[in-house]
């Protein structure tokens, strides 16, 4: 029965996100972005804020975060170096969402030219309560051209009292005048390391029990972005009570297990395509996100492209040291090659595929594809030939000769003598497989493809392959430094090594190509006549 005497029970706290009670308070909370900070808190403490910033960066870095300390910064009562005291009337105003003047504006549903000229009417009216007032306009680059044009005016000669904040992750889509006329920031995504750590702060500080590997899984699945991370975390404490270990993660996360990814790129680096199919199966039974492991195989393959081309300086930022060690002993075996296609087609995929099964699909073929030795030029091992058996010596200072030299083994001709004595052991898989290397060459551009066939590979010179051309212009045209490249892929997909080439032209006699093998030279002779020669 409702008793009108009892006295009614307070409301309980709304619950709040853990990404909402944990945001930064003051510039020195900010994570990753000193850059940032060091150089807004100077600027407040000069007394010389500027009246326009631009903030850029990936979602999750605190860019709307430090906009707000700003505000609170630039009007706090009791600031103290630049940071505000959090304790005054318009600081706690502002972190109950009750101030005045820091008006927000979501520019993906509000920037419209209808908008921009209302807040252009209003600008001028001085601030409520603080000496500015701050406009924080997010999603920036949604705003419409004509609301650019609105805007312009008012932020080349703002008011003295008006602060504008622009946030947007795609900086390119705001047009230069406004770039122009704005201090531009750009945030940075958030070490793996310090995300890692701050999970662990904030786990200790919530009383969560969650062991450490737990905290670099979410810090690798968070690319940078602390805000996605804290979300994680959150959604993990909902899920278990107690204990959290990577079991409970990967079951309440979808998350691929580290082992899967391993056993995927393993399976790839020794071609063997049953494995990777097995590694899918199992993932996509297990309850894992495809797509998150299609982004997990990116990051790992992106990080084998960077250690093969020697671009790792900061990829321990991004992944735990043991990993970044386990893919440095597997960097060897790709080509950077197949590492590009690779995750050309995995991006695209995840890109532009939006049904669960069809992108289940093109990964599997995109794996398997790398599996395929010949599509992928993966480092096969070309063996060298054996040896071939000496060819028998003949007498030639007899002056008779008893019988004829038996049919069967013919004396080989001083030409082929002198050009096996010029080149090295193996050079006749390089002759051999020089078709595959034009039919590669053909595919992309036709002109360097007749050039080269009309060319002979002569040996190979510690990395450089020698190859004789039949002209000085054909050379000159393959030294040309994207037929250059095209030539040095087609190498790389053939013959399983990065070899460089080395052009050179052929000299009469020396077993190399004559001038009628050219395509175009053989063309001019028979339409001219007459017969081509050399000229030194």
């Amino acid at each position: 029965m409702f008793d009108p005497f009892r006295p009614a029970t307070p409301p309980a706290e709304a619950h709040r996100a853990l990404y909402l009670r944990w945001r930064p308070k003051r510039f020195g909370d900010v994570v990753g972005q000193e850059h940032v900070t060091r150089t807004l808190r100077n600027a407040v403490k000069l007394g010389r804020p500027s009246h326009a910033y631009l903030f850029t960066g990936p979602r999750g870095t605190g860019k709307t975060s430090v906009a707000r300390i700003l505000y609170r910064a630039v009007n706090c009562q009791n600031a103290q170096e630049g940071d505000p005291d959090n304790t005054c009337a318009l600081c706690r105003a502002a972190l109950e969402g009750r101030a005045l003047d820091l008006i927000e504006i979501d520019a993906a549903s509000t920037g419209g030219i209808a908008d921009i000229r209302d807040l252009r009417e209003k600008v001028a009216y001085r601030p409520n309560e603080g000496r500015y007032r701050l406009y924080i306009v997010d999603e920036a680059h949604e705003m419409s051209n004509a609301a650019w044009d609105a805007l312009l005016k008012t932020l080349e000669e703002p008011p003295p009292h008006a602060l504008f904040v622009l946030a947007t992750t795609e900086a390119h889509k705001v047009p230069p005048t406004i770039v122009s006329r704005c201090q531009r920031f750009d945030f940075r995504r958030i070490p793996f390391a310090e995300t890692r750590e701050q999970l662990a702060r904030v786990a200790e500080s919530e009383g969560m029990q969650i062991e450490p590997a737990v905290f670099e899984r979410l810090a690798l699945v968070a690319r940078g972005g602390l805000r996605d991370a804290l979300s994680l975390l959150d959604q993990l404490s909902a899920f278990a009570v107690g204990s959290i270990d990577m079991a409970v993660a990967r079951a309440a996360l979808s998350l691929p297990s580290i082992e899967a990814v391993r056993g995927a790129i393993d399976g790839m680096t020794r071609r063997d395509p049953s494995t990777v199919m097995a590694v899918i199966s199992d993932a996509a039974e297990g309850g894992a996100d495809l797509r998150l492991f299609a982004e997990e195989l990116v990051v790992h393959l992106r990080a084998l492209l960077l250690l093969r081309t020697g671009a790792d300086a900061r990829l321990s930022d991004e992944l735990p040291v043991a990993e970044v060690a386990w893919l440095r002993e597997r960097a060897p075996a790709w080509s950077v090659r197949a590492l590009i296609q690779l995750v050309q087609t995995l991006s695209e995929a995840l890109a532009r595929t939006r049904d669960a099964q069809q992108f289940q699909v093109q990964t599997e073929v995109a794996l398997l594809e790398a599996c395929d030795v010949e599509s992928t030029a993966g480092p096969v091992r070309v063996e060298p030939p054996p040896e071939p058996a000496p060819a028998p010596e003949v007498e030639v200072a007899a002056p008779q000769v008893t019988a004829p030299p038996p049919p069967a083994t013919p004396t080989p001709t001083p030409t082929v003598e002198a050009a096996a004595a010029r080149v090295g052991r193996g050079d006749g898989t390089l002759a051999e497989r020089w078709p595959d290397v034009i039919e590669q060459v053909k595919q992309r551009n036709g002109l360097v493809a007749s050039i080269l066939n009309s060319a002979q590979p002569l040996r190979i010179e510690d990395s450089l392959l020698v190859v004789a051309f039949s002209t000085d212009f054909n050379r000159k045209t393959a030294e040309k430094t994207t037929n250059r490249q095209l030539i040095e892929t087609a190498f790389e997909r053939v013959y399983g090594t990065a070899y460089r080439l080395k052009c050179t032209v052929a000299e009469a006699g020396d077993g190399g190509p004559s001038l009628h093998d050219d395509p175009v030279i053989n063309y001019a002779v028979r339409t001219f006549g007459g017969q081509p020669r050399r000229l030194d």
